[in-house]
């Protein structure tokens, strides 16, 4: 009867571990976002650039793009880049290796020539924002 119990109370603690792994495995959130999510949030940024508001297009990106890119460096960017302040065509999206995390990029063309701009999606304090961008 005592080895019954015993066997029990085991038994219960795997499963409560199980369980409690499982659920941890589960609720992650992800590392990046839905295609529509990630597509709206860099059509958003790219739309703030070219109604001349770039400052609030750099504003809204994550910690670690205003790190990596000052806002005057990001308005000197911009500037550089005058495409950016024109309509961009949308081509395609994937998922690319971001720190051994898998996150979604949005390329954009340029209508004139093949330059692409490419836009990292990441997330920050529960809500998505670009991480990156590229011109290429």
């Amino acid at each position: 009867m005592l080895n019954d119990k015993k066997r029990l109370v085991v038994l219960v603690a795997v499963m409560l571990v199980l369980c409690g792994v499982l659920f941890w495995m589960f609720s992650k959130p992800a590392t990046y976002p839905s295609q529509d999510t990630g597509q709206k949030v860099a059509d958003e940024f790219l739309k703030a650039i070219q109604s001349g508001q770039a400052a609030d297009a750099w504003q809204s990106t994550t910690a670690e793009f205003k790190s990596a890119e000052g806002r005057e460096a990001f308005l000197a960017f911009v500037k550089k880049h005058a495409f950016l302040t024109k309509p961009l065509e949308f081509t395609s999206s994937q998922l690319v290796d971001v720190q051994d995390q898998q996150r979604s990029e949005f390329v954009y063309r340029v209508p004139e020539n093949k330059t692409t701009i490419r836009l990292v999606i990441g997330r920050e304090a529960g809500t998505w924002k670009v991480d990156r961008i590229a011109v290429h």
